[in-house]
């Protein structure tokens, strides 16, 4: 009887402490799927250093790194079409002389930024165009002294389907400064909870709360990220996939709706 007794009671506690873990995943969970941007596994694009995901920053002066004189500028109706034409997509400047000198300050940035996405276009997330406008001296000067070229990647179905533009809300591991400059990301996978590795509960202001320690995985990771090029072009998405430790800790809150992110 009294070992009848003990395995009873062994059982109970097993139920109560699993579905207290049950509820916990399920609160996390949540929290993750009512808000996307949460650990989100993405490709960060910045804009700046040449880079453009406006059209409206797109001028004659507006170049990979280099910032031209000001005695330059583009034809402004050539240039108005353009801006028309590239509106949504990324567009790298660069600027050139008239002897055909690449009058960049910063190359490996900009190569850096053609790496990126000549991979991402060869995942078919992207499409690739050129377009040359002649610039000319200001003050009502139609000597032509230069051009400036303009690639646009411009977002495929497929790649509509994976990218957001950051805005404070991505809570990503990045440069706050390159979100608020318009940056896009280009998601690829999204985590679950995989196990509550442990807890402690207290009582504190009048609420009683939980120190949730868990370990999560990656899911619906996206085929294209195993396209030629993309890896080697972004090791974080290695560094994140393949990272042994993936454990975080929340805190949750017990609620008359049960346990929560929230109060």
């Amino acid at each position: 009887m009294k070992k009848i007794l003990v395995s009873l009671t062994a059982v109970s506690i097993c139920l109560v402490a699993c579905g207290k873990e049950g509820d916990f995943k399920k609160a996390i969970n949540d929290k993750i799927n009512q808000n996307k941007n949460d650990k989100i596994a993405c490709l960060h694009i910045y804009a700046g250093d040449g880079l453009s995901v406006s059209s409206d920053n797109i001028n004659g002066v507006y170049t990979g790194g280099a910032s031209l004189s000001s005695t330059t500028s583009t034809n402004n109706g050539e240039l108005e079409k353009f801006k028309a034409k590239a509106a949504g997509a990324y567009v790298i400047s660069q600027h050139y002389d008239k002897t055909g000198k690449n009058l960049d300050d910063f190359p490996e940035k900009t190569r850096n930024k053609f790496v990126q996405l000549d991979s991402l276009t060869g995942a078919g997330l992207l499409t690739k165009s050129t377009e040359s406008l002649v610039t000319y001296g200001l003050f009502g000067d139609k000597k032509a002294d230069g051009f400036n070229k303009y690639t646009m990647y411009t977002l495929t179905e497929a790649g509509k389907s994976t990218t957001a533009t950051a805005g404070a809300s991505y809570n990503i591991s990045a440069n706050d400064d390159a979100f608020n400059n318009g940056g896009r990301v280009f998601c690829y996978a999204h985590p679950v909870v995989e196990k509550i590795e442990n807890y402690t509960e207290a009582d504190r202001g009048g609420n009683h709360m939980a120190n949730v320690k868990y370990s999560y995985k990656y899911v619906d990771v996206a085929d294209w990220i195993n396209k030629p090029g993309v890896k080697e072009a972004f090791p974080e998405i290695a560094k994140t996939l393949d990272n042994p430790d993936k454990t975080a800790k929340i805190n949750l809150f017990k609620t008359n709706n049960g346990w929560s992110t929230d109060l």
